[in-house]
């Protein structure tokens, strides 16, 4: 399954995730894939998935929905995503056939938002997360802090929020999870490389690479 960290600083938001996709064919055997799960929304969000293969495509939707409304900032986004991408994972679900309950890993799917707040300068940078766990019809809105790992990781989360705590710059948060998404590869054939990086500052969001591998 996909691998996603986030965290943030006093100077933003960092966001990571790996490229590896598996498809099924008929005999059940999987094939992996590198495909891209991150995405920009507007100037000043992002929006990055995992699990389930629709998720790709939602996100996009999601982003094409955002941008042609001129959403502008953060806190303009949160209040309908999470209304915008369970009617569409719905219309999906039960376009596909697809039945609720089916207690299956690989009917997990996650949607994490982030990005700057115009508004709000005492919280100016701002995570959202919505999930599906084993194909429910409604996705749900799962409360997050200054960090979070999907799937969940206590020690990274942990790490992430004590380098948001000391001020550390993005620079050595982007370092960490290029390690941990290295590390996690070497040992896990679901995560793999090409890794995606990316940051949310005041001037916006862009895709960023470590300074060290």
């Amino acid at each position: 399954m996909t691998q996603i960290l986030s965290g943030i600083t006093s100077e933003g938001i960092m966001v990571a995730t790996d490229s590896t996709a598996t498809e099924f064919d008929s005999r059940g055997e999987g094939h992996r894939f590198p495909v891209d799960k991150l995405f920009s929304v507007g100037s000043h969000a992002f929006i990055v998935s995992g699990g389930m293969g629709m998720s790709v495509e939602l996100s996009l939707r999601l982003k094409r929905y955002a941008e042609e409304r001129e959403l502008l900032g953060i806190e303009a986004m949160i209040p309908v995503a999470g209304a915008f991408l369970s009617g569409q994972f719905n219309e999906t679900l039960k376009a596909s056939g697809r039945m609720q309950g089916r207690r299956d890993e690989l009917e997990r799917v996650y949607f994490l938002l982030g990005g700057y707040s115009f508004r709000s300068a005492e919280n100016p940078y701002q995570l959202a997360l919505w999930g599906s766990e084993a194909g429910e019809i409604r996705l749900k809105r799962i409360q997050v802090g200054t960090s979070v790992a999907i799937p969940r990781s206590l020690s990274a989360e942990v790490r992430l929020n004590r380098m948001g705590a000391e001020n550390r710059p993005l620079g050595e948060v982007l370092d960490f999870a290029h390690q941990f998404l290295a590390k996690l590869a070497a040992s896990n054939p679901d995560v793999g490389p090409p890794f995606r990086f990316g940051v949310v500052t005041p001037g916006g969001f862009k895709l960023v690479e470590p300074s060290r591998t």
